[in-house]
């Protein structure tokens, strides 16, 4: 036997967990086991789609819809007062062989794994699904092979989807960027799987799930993702069961069903029995604490101070060993079967029963029913029996009426509104169905700005030193040496960008012409809500700000490209520095005004922390987002502050048409979204956009022109060098950014052009490269430095002061 070894690891992440999976390592002498290899997959899926939020999110809250599941228990009431049925449909994904071998799996050994599949979730007496356990449960879950296909008519292989995808494997890759998409049914109706091949990176998968979603999570349906993506993938080699048949494709000792099993588990939002970690939780009480995966079927082994429990179905052990469920997980799964929205609709058709000769039964779902001002919602038909036709009526809707059977309405109009739909089929029509007060729709629109700074608060310039023995500004620079100012931000209405930022800022001194501070987005996934990740950053000059508050107004601050928050919390505010002596405040209300805790500072040592609990403070920044749903016109320029003449690449995002003009009349309705200029002046260049549904048609770029440097001409070769800090005092930093590698010379002169001191001669290693030079021997002045390489000739000025 040839030694294969296949190595994958699992990396637990604390959002992480969407996607579970299983893969197969051989090992010589050791048969093959399974492990772990899901985290990363989960990780890129959540960051291709943020609006799902994270998985300790969807934790909090099927924690809590547990809790009232476990008062009905308590309170003598049913925890499910039926047996669920839930129709599935099977891709079997092949590479053109015949129906019943290798890939193209015969209809025989797909009823085989959907028996086991049922002897498993009902507890079945008599079958290797029952179990003894005082914690066993049943399920009440029942599966079928589906009769009949999305349009209700009848399938010749109930249940199967036979695809030919034209390969021989497939990578997760693969499967979820194209095979899913192309080959899923209504997932709200179906529970998809696909039986195939892995490859590449992932042959050694045994399968994988996706996990549920919660419940009110904006545009889950408009993405793409999810809900094209839903379902379960298995290994054809361990789909069925060698207990019912001769499949002799099935490999040991994953042969007798349990994969799927296990990935069904998954689906309906159980997680590994050990917790993903050394005596990590699973979130189920009565299943017992493991220090991993149990391999094989160590029954009796004790690990985490007590006896594993390898006989469970979200175990590593061998298909032999399982057999249990337990109470607990089941209490999991019907919380997830009532909150999650694709689940709940999974057996409201009923299509695992006989086709009936009946009139339709309407029914509706949405995407959202809450709804900002100008929104639209994307409405789903699950009506039964197989209806052809639809009449509907969206009471403050546009349009009020529709015969489409998922139509797309927009609300232009604030209050609350009513949903009617009859469905008909060649049999008759459905009585009405009618909800009340469905779609709600806010006063905010698709555009808006978020507050918590009220119209009702005292401005106020707080000073540290009335928190404690400090000095410096509460929200500014100060003696605990803060490094950050932030405001949390709900998003209540699930706005996805921000294009702006205004900041009132009350205090600004600096010595340095260049200095700046930076106006930072973060998503708000820190602890308690704090500011965890970094979105997107700006640059902004103090001397922006201090003309700002001089003219006493915000500093508006509009970001290099389209923010996205993804429907979601998220924080905004400053990162200062201390190195050159300048001092920042933002404006904030008077203590004890805001009572919500939506101030954060960053301690010394990174740690942010809110205000109320680090200083006692009660108070808001004054710091406003501009939000939409809709993108807005972004600009961004490649320098802010510049010596008279100095090019400046200007570029436009957002829009598809865009027009340029200036208030010093230079650029009068240019069109393009590239602007270079070389501003004599301070001057404001002004964008606008069209082309697109935006919030924000038009932005604004302000060039400012030294008033120190002059009379002397800087040459550029377009290539990026940044000399800083500019002006200085000392050590000044060289930075490089071009594809030029070699050697180069840097020579120092005055502003007569006499060279000062000797040249300075590097090798150029890398595109971006950094070279500090130590100027204590040079007295104050300004000076021109002088760059020569690869036959190019580079000057930049330099003010020590």
């Amino acid at each position: 036997m040839s030694v294969r070894l296949f190595f994958t690891f699992c990396l637990v992440i604390a959002f992480a967990q969407v996607i579970q999976a299983q893969n197969i390592i051989q090992t010589n002498p050791l048969p093959p086991i399974r492990t772990c290899g899901t985290m990363e997959q989960d990780s890129i899926n959540r960051l291709r789609f943020p609006e799902r939020g994270t998985l300790e999110e969807f934790e909090q809250a099927l924690q809590k819809k547990i809790l009232e599941i476990n008062a009905r228990k308590n309170a003598g009431s049913r925890t499910q007062g039926t047996i669920l049925s839930i129709p599935i449909i099977v891709h079997v994904v092949h590479n053109g062989e015949v129906v019943g071998s290798g890939l193209n799996l015969s209809q025989t050994q797909i009823q085989a794994q959907i028996d086991v599949l049922n002897e498993d979730y009902r507890r079945k007496s008599g079958t290797p699904g029952f179990n003894s356990s005082p914690v066993g449960a049943d399920l009440e879950i029942e599966f079928c092979l589906s009769p009949v296909d999305e349009n209700g008519q009848l399938l010749a292989e109930p249940g199967i989807d036979r695809y030919n995808g034209g390969k021989q494997s497939w990578t997760r890759q693969e499967i979820d960027g194209s095979l899913k998409p192309t080959t899923i049914w209504n997932p709200n109706l179906f529970y998809n799987i696909w039986t195939l091949k892995f490859g590449g990176e992932d042959a050694s998968l045994l399968g994988y799930a996706q996990f549920p979603d919660q419940s009110g999570l904006a545009g889950l349906n408009e993405t793409g993702g999810p809900a094209t993506t839903d379902g379960v993938v298995v290994q054809y080699t361990s789909f069925g069961s060698v207990d019912k048949g001769n499949f002799p494709i099935m490999q040991s000792p994953y042969n007798r069903g349990r994969t799927l099993s296990h990935e069904t588990g998954h689906f309906f939002g159980l997680r590994h029995i050990w917790g993903d970690g050394p005596c990590a939780d699973d979130f189920v009480s009565d299943t017992p604490a493991a220090d991993g995966p149990n391999r094989g079927c160590p029954v009796g082994r004790v690990s985490c101070g007590g006896v594993n429990m390898p006989q469970n179905y979200m175990d590593y052990s061998d298909d032999a060993c399982m057999n249990i469920f337990t109470n607990g997980q089941k209490t999991r799964v019907i919380a997830v079967t009532e909150l999650s929205p694709r689940r709940k609709t999974l057996f409201l058709a009923n299509l695992c029963s006989p086709v009936v000769a009946d009139v339709p039964t309407a029914k509706f779902d949405a995407d959202k029913q809450s709804v900002l001002l100008g929104g639209e919602v994307n409405f789903i038909d699950l009506s039964t029996n197989f209806p052809t036709q639809w009449n509907w009526t969206f009471e403050g809707g546009n349009p009020n009426t529709s015969n489409l059977r998922n139509p797309k309405v927009r609300y232009n109009t604030s209050g609350s509104y009513k949903v009617s739909l009859t469905s008909t089929n060649p049999v008759g029509t459905s009585a009405l169905f009618e909800v009340l007060n469905y779609i709600t729709v806010s006063n905010e629109g698709l555009c808006s700005e978020l507050i918590n700074f009220k119209s009702s608060y005292t401005p106020s310039l707080l000073k540290l030193s009335a928190f404690g023995n400090y000095s410096g500004y509460l929200a500014g620079h100060n003696s605990l040496q803060a490094k950050g100012f932030s405001e949390f931000f709900l998003n209540s209405q699930g706005y996805k960008y921000i294009s702006a930022v205004k900041i009132g800022f009350g205090y600004s001194y600096t010595t340095h012409e260049d200095a700046t501070v930076t106006v930072t987005v973060w998503n708000a996934r820190g602890p308690q809500n704090g500011p965890g990740s970094v979105i997107e950053r700006k640059t902004v000059l103090l001397k922006q700000i201090k003309e700002d508050i001089d003219h006493n107004r915000p500093t508006a601050v509009i970001f290099d490209r389209e923010t996205p928050v993804f429907g979601r919390a998220f924080q905004v505010g400053i990162e200062i520095n201390y190195d050159q002596g300048d001092s920042l405040a933002i404006t904030s209300s008077a203590n004890g005004e805001n009572t919500n805790a939506t101030s954060w500072i960053e301690k010394s040592t990174g740690l942010w922390s809110p205000y109320a609990i680090y200083l006692g403070a009660n108070i808001a920044l004054d710091i406003t987002p501009v939000v939409g749903v809709n993108p807005s016109v972004q600009v961004s320029a490649s320098k802010l502050l510049i010596s008279a003449g100095e090019e400046v690449i200007l570029n436009a995002r957002g829009a598809s048409i865009f027009v340029w003009t200036s208030d010093d009349g230079s650029i009068q309705n240019y069109a393009g979204p590239q602007l270079i200029v070389h501003p004599a002046q301070t001057t404001i260049y002004t964008i606008s956009g069209s082309g697109l549904e935006l919030c924000n048609n038009s932005a604004t770029a302000t060039i400012y022109t030294s008033s120190t440097i002059t009379g002397v001409a800087e040459t550029s070769s377009g290539d990026f060098i940044r000399i800083y800090p500019n002006p200085g005092n000392s050590a000044l930093t060289i930075n490089m950014q071009n594809n030029f590698n070699g050697p180069l010379e840097i020579q120092f002169h005055n502003t007569m052009g006499q060279p000062v001191g000797q040249p300075i001669r590097e090798i150029k290693s890398e595109n971006e490269w950094n070279l500090s030079i130590e100027t204590a021997q040079l007295l104050p002045g300004v000076y021109l430095l002088n760059f020569s390489y690869g036959g190019r000739k580079v000057t930049r000025k330099w003010i020590k002061i």
